[in-house]
């Protein structure tokens, strides 16, 4: 038997779950509920386990453990290529709504963080890519919890974080079904992403991409290895 989402909506992101379970241990890891979140949000990305270990700041026994439960329960497809041992989400358990605002846990952000991307994507000069990221991209956010989002741009770093600060005193000015959100947006520069490569890793690990070009995948794969050949 296979489990259904507990909501009639299918605006959020979903994984198809046989019950009863192969392997117990699926939920008391969160090594796990940190792979399957990863791995969700990038599904046709293959990682090794070096790199699943980099990404969700876990040790590689405990992230091989959990990836050998992930595979017996079907929710993870696992296979070696060399002396690497490959593993991505299975797809035909994921449903990802095509709106990535409805990846945002928390309804009443969608809003908010829709206007602030569009804003940010419309008047700062050559980005790359946005991401949120934080308690609002994790579903544990407050009324008090500022909007986190990650602005990657090709150069003139300091310029653009001048007008996101302008872009952000203007959202925080309006109201969104009568409440205002507090926002924070950090700028970097393409060159200066090898000086962040643990802080940008955990930033991608929890975020959502929101806005993307083509060089972004770039980017990212360069994040998540870290520089490393790895296993």
């Amino acid at each position: 038997m296979k489990t259904k989402p507990n909501t009639s909506s299918t605006d959020q992101t979903t994984i198809t779950l046989d019950i009863p379970v192969e392997d117990g241990r699926l939920f008391r890891s969160e090594v796990i509920d940190d792979i399957l979140s990863l791995l969700s949000r990038n599904p046709d990305t293959e990682f090794s386990m070096t790199e699943l270990a980099n990404a969700v700041d876990h040790s590689r026994p405990s992230v091989s453990t959990a990836v050998d439960v992930l595979s017996s329960n079907d929710l993870v497809t696992a296979e070696r290529k060399g002396r690497k041992r490959l593993v991505r989400i299975n797809r035909d358990r994921l449903y990802v709504p095509d709106d990535p605002y409805f990846q945002i846990p928390q309804s009443e952000f969608h809003a908010p963080v829709r206007t602030a991307v569009e804003t940010l994507a419309d008047e700062l000069d050559d980005v790359i890519g946005i991401v949120l990221y934080g308690s609002v991209a994790r579903g544990e956010a407050d009324r008090r919890s500022d909007i986190d989002l990650w602005v990657l741009v090709e150069d003139g770093r300091m310029e653009a974080q001048r007008e996101a600060n302008r872009i952000r005193h203007h959202l925080e000015e309006e109201s969104f079904d009568g409440s205002r959100y507090a926002y924070e947006i950090d700028v970097e520069a393409l060159q200066a992403v090898p000086n962040y490569l643990s802080e940008l890793r955990e930033i991608l690990r929890d975020g959502i991409t929101l806005y993307e070009t083509e060089d972004f995948g770039t980017v990212r794969n360069v994040i998540r290895q870290g520089g490393d050949a790895d296993e």
